[in-house]
């Protein structure tokens, strides 16, 4: 029998929605909290943690808000009090996941609390290294007797291993790594980046045992180059990549590797010989951002600064779209693991890479000195244009599927149902969103994101010039409102890896920003506005480019200027969110008559327009602010852009680096 709608609703309310009601309560206790003392706040939650109470770790998470603006205030205050001691761990932990981190530092190295727990070390340890703080991790990781018998105590012997390699120590870093490597074998896997997904329970082959301690040297480096570069360190990140290419070069100076009688039969059916090997391995494939580099890549061997036999190694399942990967197929011999080589084969081939891989981190030039990869891409991008070079990929796609009827009878259809005509042209579109890698806003690189709306204007202004506007990017992106002329393709039926290339392929400008699909259109030369640009990295960007960067803003109102934005320490800054947040400093999206006016200009760009003369002063005055002619290739940043914060962005000089709070 139904019940009645009022009882129905109140039987919703009170037994189907539990969770909204406790998340209320919760909201409520954590209000309460707010108005106590601190430390009377802090020695309920400490109750409510001895006595194990369920809804805790919520109740924390709520009051976190509260420490954190109290922090913001005044960074010296404290909460644990005479708690901390009589529970000197639980407190210490307790402070870590309320985010007082300095009081929950001190609390552990004043009374040595590491070596008495384990979890405590581990979370202490990452809160630091988060933090930058690399000193004091350092020495409390010194405190901490491991013998990497379980998977903690062999993560923390690899984060250890960090750390000495940050401070220099060399010999006790390989201690450490080795000692990381047989308590989890996870760490015997060949590493350059994050990006190759490698999935756990790693099974070492006998590669990664006969690297030896430049391997490991190799792996730790290229990690530890990463990850200091995550918190806001980048600077020391260059030294150590070196340092990998440096332990590379002297493990292939010690010979050739003995390699299966299987591998050894895959190379020679190549027609590579393992001196003339030089191994891409899944990082390079697994983005669509890392696939433009790849393209890259091989012009610097076009323009002599490198060569031998590239070998790309790949999991069909991970490449990030395989129709643009195929366009590289004449340029390099290609395995597929599990496809074309067996898995044991795969893997061996990728642990060659600590002879003989590409680093996907850092470049040595042709001079000898040794550069972020970036950095080398940006001064290839440079000589390849001044030489007149084409684009190689795009003729790439035009071969294979330029006069392919499947595919031009499936883009024509499409355009029809738009209700597009054939002499038709239009602008792509791509915003970055947090919906691609499920990101939560205020963390890791969700400051590279910006609202659809702000788009909106210079929609409008490329339907009232003719043209029409299809948004690319993922099934669950932001959507486009309603406007004539204006398609929302991201989530049509015909979205597919090759369309998605197609129409860039065939638009006549594109419009985007620091992400992947941008390396696309620019691989291709289709003339593009980027937006809301913000990098710690020299750009890949060519003469077609026309860009704006985020305003970045201190507290006080103070615009950081170009100088400041592309030299220590803001530069490093710049990768994460929270890095910039810890460092009193907030990204703005750029304002919708921006985007606009980039736009613009890159229509006018496609249609050979050239800039006025004042530009061209503003211009003179910004490239002077660069630490390097070549930080952006070619590209150019916007006109109205640098007539708009001429004052700020082009002041000269630098500001004073804020103190960092907890």
């Amino acid at each position: 029998m139904a019940l009645p709608a009022g009882l129905a609703r109140w039987r919703e309310l009170f037994v189907l929605q539990p969770q909204r009601w406790a998340r209320i309560l919760i909201g409520w206790a954590a209000w309460f909290l707010s108005l106590l003392p601190p430390r009377l706040a802090f020695l309920i939650l400490m109750m409510l943690e001895i006595g194990q109470h369920r809804a805790r770790r919520l109740l924390e998470r709520a009051y976190q808000v509260h420490v954190a603006s109290m922090l913001a205030r005044k960074p010296d205050r404290t909460f644990s009090g005479w708690m901390r001691r009589y529970f000197p761990i639980q407190s210490a932990e307790l402070l870590l996941r309320l985010g007082a981190d300095r009081e929950a530092h001190d609390l552990v190295m004043q009374d040595r609390l590491a070596p008495l727990s384990l979890d405590l070390a581990n979370t202490t340890l990452r809160s630091l290294f988060e933090l930058g703080d690399f000193e004091r991790a350092h020495l409390l990781a010194a405190q901490l007797p491991l013998q990497a018998r379980s998977e903690l105590e062999a993560h923390l012997a690899f984060l250890k291993g960090m750390l000495e390699i940050i401070a220099g120590d060399e010999t006790s870093a390989l201690e450490s790594v080795s000692s990381a490597c047989h308590g989890l074998s996870d760490y015997m896997r060949p590493h350059q980046n994050m990006a190759s997904r490698p999935a756990r329970g790693y099974r070492p082959n006998p590669l990664d045992f006969a690297c030896g301690s430049l391997g490991r040297m190799f792996d730790v480096c290229n990690f530890t180059g990463q990850r200091v570069t995550h918190v806001g360190r980048g600077d020391l990140g260059i030294g150590l990549f070196a340092r990998a290419l440096a332990a590379q070069s002297e493990l292939r100076s010690k010979g050739a590797p003995a390699v299966s009688a299987e591998a050894g039969r895959a190379l020679s059916g190549l027609g590579i010989p393992l001196d003339q090997l030089r191994l891409l391995p899944e990082e390079w494939t697994t983005q669509i951002g890392h696939l433009g580099m790849l393209d890259i890549l091989f012009r610097m061997r076009d323009l002599g600064w490198w060569s031998g036999k590239p070998l790309i190694v790949v999991r069909s399942d991970l490449v990030a779209n395989r129709t643009f990967f195929r366009l590289f197929e004449r340029f390099a011999d290609v395995v597929v693991i599990g496809e074309t080589v067996s898995h044991a084969v795969g893997e061996e081939l990728l642990s060659l890479q600590r002879w003989y891989g590409m680093n996907f981190n850092a470049f040595q030039l042709p001079n000898g000195e040794v550069v972020p990869w970036q950095e080398a891409g940006a001064l290839a991008i440079v000589q390849w244009e001044k030489e007149g070079r084409g684009h190689a990929l795009r003729d790439e796609y035009d071969r294979i599927f330029g006069t392919a009827p499947q595919v031009q009878d499936d883009f024509r259809r499409m355009r029809e149902a738009w209700g597009m005509k054939p002499d038709d042209w239009y602008v792509c579109l791509h915003i970055r969103d947090a919906s691609h890698y499920a990101e939560v806003d205020g963390t890791g690189q969700t400051h590279r994101n910006s609202p659809i709306e702000t788009y909106l204007d210079a929609i409008r202004a490329i339907i009232d010039r003719g043209g029409w506007v299809i948004k690319l990017g993922g099934p669950n992106s932001p959507k486009l409102p309603s406007l004539d002329r204006a398609i929302d393709y991201a989530l049509s039926d015909f979205r597919s890896e090759l369309m998605d290339i197609c129409l860039i392929r065939n638009a006549r400008a594109f419009i985007g920003t620091t992400s992947g699909l941008t390396n696309v259109a620019v691989s291709f030369g289709i003339p593009s506005a980027l937006v809301n640009c913000i990098t710690t990295d020299p750009q890949l960007w060519n003469g077609d480019v026309r860009f704006a960067l985020k305003p970045v803003r201190l507290t006080d109102g103070t615009m950081l200027s170009q100088a400041q934005l592309t030299s220590a320490p803001w530069r490093w800054r710049l990768f994460d969110a929270c890095v910039l947040a810890r460092s009193g400093a907030q990204p703005q999206n750029n304002s919708s008559d921006e985007i606009r006016a980039v736009a613009e200009e890159v229509v006018d760009l496609a249609s050979g327009r050239l800039v006025n003369g004042e530009a061209h002063r503003l211009l003179s005055l910004w490239r002077q602010q660069l630490p390097a002619p070549h930080y952006y290739g070619t590209s150019r940043v916007s006109s109205y852009y640098l007539g708009k914060y001429e004052g700020a962005f082009l002041a000269p000089g630098s500001l004073p680096p804020p103190t960092c709070v907890s």
